[in-house]
């Protein structure tokens, strides 16, 4: 019921969690950068990548838009030119992760969100489906926002119906 809400953005090239709700003090908590949510993302990147890169992206780099920073940064493997990282930030601007690794002088060829503060992204959601959220879920996002544990919650299920416990296709997926 009610309309639903994004809670952030993924840009066209990336990928990963996205949560919608219909609460909108709720959406809006979750991205207000004041609460200070951690959002988790896997990233290849092309390009030597140093230390002092890594020791700059976790100080901070000045963007056009200010200063931005990643409270983490850990090598996940690759080979050759291309390297998995897992970054942490506690905001999420435009392209932000994309502009700050470019402003160390790599590229970003695949971006993925992997987490948004207690929601982790399931292997078994694949690309274009969807889940709903488990009671604990949901209860931990109210607990990060500061937000009252009685909030009725939406959902996709019709009345009556047997959606099962798996994860759907979403009606907006590719054939």
């Amino acid at each position: 019921q009610g309309r639903w809400i994004a809670v952030g953005r993924l840009d066209v090239n990336s990928a990963g969690l996205l949560l919608f709700t219909n609460d909108g003090e709720l959406a809006n908590r979750l991205m207000h950068p004041k609460q200070l949510i951690e959002r988790e993302y896997a990233v290849r990147v092309h390009g030597r990548v140093t230390e002092d890169m890594l020791k700059q992206l976790v100080q901070g780099v000045e963007l056009d838009d200010g200063p931005a920073r990643f409270e983490e940064v850990v090598f996940s493997g690759g080979e050759g030119s291309n390297h998995w990282y897992h970054v942490v930030l506690m905001e999420g601007r435009k392209r932000e992760v994309r502009r700050m690794w470019e402003a160390v002088g790599v590229v970003v060829n695949r971006l993925k969100r992997v987490r948004f503060g207690p929601i982790i992204l399931n292997s078994k959601v694949k690309s274009g489906m969807w889940r709903e959220l488990e009671k604990d879920e949901q209860k931990d996002l109210l607990r990060i926002t500061g937000l009252r544990d009685k909030r009725r919650w939406g959902t996709l299920k019709r009345p009556g119906s047997r959606l099962e416990k798996k994860s759907r296709p979403s009606p907006w997926a590719r054939k």
